[in-house]
């Protein structure tokens, strides 16, 4: 008997989900079911929807002598009925004719168990497993040999730094064509495929636009040279991937593949001397966020082609002797200068729309048991490291166990562990992580980084920090950082002829009133944004980049929870500084 069920819920999923990263609650629920009364209400009702879908699978596709053809017009027949894009035929057809291969392989490993498909699927809204047991898994970890906490000290007055350049989410659309439909209904506009313009409102702008659409070519090399030419002093770039556009349901290896080398070429132009630590977003694979563990060596599924092509790109800045690890999980260390060690990580192992996730969720490519080895010889070698990713432990996203495992391996190696930087949410955010015993003690933050693709409602961005240097006793913390924007709204208005003007948004310390960015302070001003509304609002300007329409509607007290919420989640299962939060914020209606 065939597991279609568990399996094409991800086919779904892939085109549905895929382009809300970070909502609270997928789409589908409102397409389908009415207006829930609270965060409890929408849970069951998003939860009731999936199995109800999962079984009406099941019950299709129990006969064996289902074809192809009626497996991926099942999937368009429900796109259709939920109403939820403009071209189901091309959007969850496609899609499901790009991962059927994927599926069909998972599928015939008889692992997958089907009562587990919605509660890893949509973890956040706590649908629940029933075989938990079957994921459960850790990564050894002698907490016995942690060394005692650094005492952390600012650095001396005129003490040297370091300057770094993050780049995240640069989404370049090949075929954004400015005049075209933003408003097609589907996961990705401002194409010539996109339909015709009803309204003239409904037109891409130039410089790009707020609605689902991602960037035009020329944006790109705009920001990358004025990137050049206002920081000229940057010692090396961090890439905290997704290159690709939005068309999950039309990606070619090929063009993967060229966009990579485009982009990857282009920085190197514009930056010449300066080295580059990239790392794999999800949207690089194909198909969309497919990341098969390494002993998947069928080339028509394995990722194997896109680790060859990173190490082959990524190879202009790296050292050799990391070309091993990325060809094997698409992860690698190497040394930035003496007492710096930078860990490029995969997380898109842990990411719940990667299909292979359901077959393989014990850490994948081993890459957290690796992580422990590096962390553990950095430090016996007095070493401190920087670990960058694409998708952030803690998100909805990205699986329980896995974040729960990480969040471990942070704890016991506190004092190794300078920094994290991570993309993928497309906003200008940050997570605190706690002490696992004394869970009120922050330990260790991730600096989230802005996209410079607009999708969706949100200006260009991208940021700078700056880090203590080398020094005897040098922490390499992040000492401040910078985010700078485009407003797009008045880059449209002036037009093609008119340079679009970059400008700083904001410096952290400055604009928060923070004497440093350790840990104690990042949470500190989390405690303070419980009670303070002006600085809240605040951040939630700077989070969505100071994007007009957003920022003018504002943040309602649900909004509110869920984004503070976000800073305290280092594992989604993990929900009790949220529930504090809501308590909070809840018993205090002025809010």
């Amino acid at each position: 008997m065939m597991r279609w069920l568990s399996l094409f819920v991800i086919v779904l999923a892939s085109s549905t989900f895929t382009v809300l990263e970070g909502a609270p609650a997928p789409e589908i629920t409102k397409a389908l079911l009415p207006t829930p009364s609270d965060d409890t209400d929408r849970n069951v009702l998003t939860c009731s929807l999936c199995r109800e879908f999962v079984t009406d699978i099941y019950q299709l596709l129990r006969n064996e002598s289902v074809t192809d053809e009626q497996l991926i017009d099942y999937v368009v027949d429900v796109c259709i009925r939920l109403d939820i894009f403009a071209n189901p035929e091309q959007v969850c057809g496609g899609t499901a004719l790009i991962l059927l291969p994927t599926i069909k392989y998972i599928d015939s490993s008889n692992v997958v168990t089907v009562g587990n498909v919605c509660g890893m699927l949509i973890q956040g809204q706590n649908c629940g497993l029933s075989n938990p047991e079957q994921l459960e898994w850790t990564i050894d970890i002698n907490a016995d040999t942690k060394p005692p906490v650094d005492q952390l000290s600012p650095p001396p007055e005129g003490s040297p730094t370091v300057k770094v350049l993050h780049l995240a989410d640069i989404h370049w659309d090949p075929e954004y064509l400015a005049g075209s439909n933003a408003m097609c209904g589907d996961p990705l506009c401002c194409r010539a495929t996109s339909g015709e313009v009803v309204n003239a409102t409904d037109a891409a702008g130039y410089w790009g636009d707020y609605r689902t659409c991602d960037l035009p070519w020329y944006l790109i090399d705009n920001a990358v040279a004025q990137m050049a030419a206002r920081h000229r002093d940057v010692s090396y770039i961090i890439w905290t991937g997704d290159l690709t556009p939005h068309d999950v349901w039309s990606t070619e290896k090929a063009e993967n593949i060229m966009i990579i080398d485009r982009l990857m070429t282009l920085i190197q132009q514009y930056f010449p001397s300066v080295p580059v630590y990239p790392t794999l977003g999800n949207h690089e694979s194909h198909p969309v966020n497919s990341f098969a563990p390494p002993e998947i060596t069928d080339v028509e599924l394995n990722t194997a082609w896109l680790y060859d092509e990173a190490d082959r790109q990524w190879a202009r800045w790296l050292p050799a002797d990391a070309s091993s690890t990325i060809r094997y999980g698409g992860y690698y260390t190497t040394l930035v200068q003496p007492g710096l060690r930078i860990v490029s990580m995969n997380m898109n192992y842990c990411y719940t729309l990667n299909s292979w996730t359901y077959l393989k969720s014990q850490d994948p490519a081993s890459s957290l048991l690796w992580l422990t080895q590096i962390l553990e010889e950095a430090e016996l070698n007095g070493e401190k490291v920087h670990i960058l990713s694409h998708i952030p432990p803690g998100n909805s996203d990205c699986w329980t166990v896995f974040s729960r495992e990480f969040a471990k391996i942070i704890n016991r190696f506190e004092s190794t562990v300078a920094a994290q930087f991570y993309g993928h949410t497309h906003k200008d955010e940050y997570k605190v992580f706690y002490d696992l015993v004394d869970v009120t003690r922050p330990i260790n933050v991730a600096f989230i980084a802005p996209s410079l693709t607009t999708y969706s409602k949100l200006n260009p961005g991208y940021r700078t920090y700056t880090i203590d240097g080398q020094r005897p006793g040098s922490t390499w913390a992040v000492l401040d950082f910078n985010t700078y924007i485009m407003n797009l709204t008045d880059a449209n208005l002036k037009g093609a002829e008119v340079e679009p003007v970059w400008t700083e948004l904001y410096q952290a310390k400055q604009e928060y009133g923070l004497t440093d960015l350790s840990p104690q302070s990042m949470d500190a001003l989390f405690q303070r944004m419980l009670t303070d509304d002006a600085l809240f609002q605040l951040y939630f300007k700077n989070y969505h980049k100071n994007a007009d329409e957003v920022v003018a509607e504002g943040c309602t007290n649900r909004c509110r929870s869920n984004l503070l919420c976000r800073i305290v989640t280092t594992d989604i299962g993990d929900q009790s500084k949220c529930d504090q939060i809501r308590h909070e914020l809840f018993s205090h209606p002025e809010f």
